[in-house]
């Protein structure tokens, strides 16, 4: 590896560490007046998990019509195999 890319790959390699540094060197100020709306959560989860019950509600409901559709079609074939099997 030549000189210039070792230096390059160190240069990018330690640019985060220098910057996280001068992070921490600020120091807190406290906020003074209004800081900004505070939106209540509450009704936001709830429809969220109203909205994540009724997709589940459906997803039971079409994968158990899915069954009963290949029950069904079971029985039948049983029947036809049943009647072919008695001549």
């Amino acid at each position: 590896m030549n000189p210039a890319k070792l230096a390059a790959f160190v240069v990018t390699a330690l640019a985060p560490l220098a910057l996280s540094a001068t992070a921490f060197a600020q120091e807190f100020e406290k906020v003074t007046g209004k800081v900004a709306d505070e939106v209540p959560a509450g009704p936001f989860v709830g429809i969220a998990y109203g909205f994540i019950w009724i997709a589940i509600l459906g997803y039971v409901l079409f994968v158990a019509r899915g069954i009963a559709r290949v029950r069904g079609d079971v029985a039948d074939l049983r029947r036809k195999l049943d009647s072919a099997g008695k001549r």
